[in-house]
C-alpha cells in the first residue's frame, strides 16, 4: 500500500537575511501554492551540522520532498540526500548523481575578471573562499591575461564569512582602508552583500569607485539597484533556477520515481553592467 502523501514541500536554504536567498524562496513559495503543496521553511545559517541535523528533521516530519541550497559546494551533507526516502533537488549549484539545477559559478567568476581587465585594473581582489569555483574562474581568467600571481589577492577566506556579515564587512573595510595602496584595484565579491559593504567602506575614506577601485558582486539582486553607485554583478536566473527545480520535484513526485538517474540543468550566468 503507497504512502499516504502529506502535500509538504521542504526547502533549505543557507543564509534567509541574503536577498538573493529570500528572492528565491518567495518564487518557490508561489509554486507551492499553485501546485497544492505547502512550504515548510528551515534555515542552516551556513552550518553543516545544522543542515544535517535539519535534514533529519524533515525527514521525522514526512515531507514529500526537499528543495535545498547547500552550505558548502562540496557538502558533507551530499551522502545524507543521497538516502533520504523522498525525492531530492539541489539548486544553484550541480551536484553529481543528485538532481541539481546550478550556474556554471566558474564562468561567472571569469565574467568578473574579463570586466575588471576591460577597465585597466592592475590588481585584483577576490571576498570569499579559495575552494569556491567562483574564484577558480576568477583566477584562471586573470592568469590566462597575463596577470601575475601576486596582483591576485584573497582576503575572507575564512568559514566566518557566510555566517557574520558584520565581521566579513569588517575585514573588507580594512582591506579598502588599510591595504589598497595601488590605483585601478578589482575587487569580486562573493555576493551582492559584500560588495555592498565595499561600497560604503569605499566612500569613508574617499577612495573614488570607477577610479580607484572597480567591485563586481555576484547574485545580482535587488540591491544593486539600490546602491549608490549602481553595483555591477553576476547575475543568477533565479525565476528559472526555481522554476526548473520545483519541475524536477513535481515529476519526482507525480511518477513516484527516484533520483537514480539523477538530472542536471546548468544554466549560463552573465554579467549586469552598471556603475561600479
Amino acid at each position: 500500500m503507497a504512502a499516504k502523501k502529506s502535500k509538504l514541500i521542504a526547502v533549505v536554504l543557507p543564509d534567509v537575511k541574503n536577498p538573493y536567498f529570500t528572492e528565491l524562496l518567495d518564487y518557490i513559495e508561489k509554486l507551492c501554492v499553485k501546485n497544492g503543496y505547502s512550504m515548510i521553511f528551515f534555515n542552516s545559517d551556513g552550518n553543516v551540522e545544522k543542515e544535517k541535523n535539519i535534514i533529519q528533521q524533515i525527514i521525522a516530519r514526512q515531507a514529500d520532498g526537499l528543495l535545498i541550497t547547500m552550505t558548502k559546494a562540496h557538502s558533507d551533507t551530499i551522502p545524507l540526500l543521497k538516502s533520504v526516502p523522498f525525492p531530492v533537488v539541489v539548486m544553484t549549484r550541480n551536484v553529481a548523481n543528485l538532481d541539481s539545477v546550478g550556474i556554471r559559478h566558474v564562468e561567472g567568476g571569469a565574467l568578473a575578471a574579463e570586466y575588471l581587465l576591460a577597465k585597466n585594473c592592475k590588481n585584483f581582489c577576490y571576498f570569499g573562499l579559495e575552494d569556491d569555483e567562483k574564484f577558480f574562474g576568477f583566477r584562471e581568467c586573470l592568469l590566462d591575461n597575463n596577470v601575475p600571481k601576486k596582483a591576485i589577492t584573497v582576503i575572507g577566506n575564512q568559514d566566518w564569512y557566510f555566517k557574520t556579515v558584520e565581521q566579513g564587512a569588517m575585514v573588507l573595510r580594512n582591506y579598502i582602508q588599510n591595504r589598497l595602496r595601488h590605483k585601478k584595484t578589482g575587487l569580486f565579491c562573493v555576493n551582492d552583500i559584500y560588495a555592498a559593504n565595499a561600497i560604503c567602506a569605499a566612500r569613508e575614506v574617499d577612495v573614488k569607485i570607477g577610479r580607484d577601485l572597480f567591485i563586481v558582486g555576484f547574485d545580482d539582486t535587488m540591491l544593486c539597484e539600490i546602491l549608490y553607485p549602481k553595483l555591477t554583478s553576476i547575475h543568477q536566473p533565479l525565476k528559472e533556477i526555481a522554476d526548473y527545480s520545483f519541475s524536477i520535484l513535481l515529476r519526482r513526485l507525480e511518477n513516484n520515481s527516484s533520483s537514480q538517474n539523477a538530472e542536471s540543468i546548468v544554466l549560463k550566468p552573465k554579467i549586469s553592467i552598471r556603475e561600479t
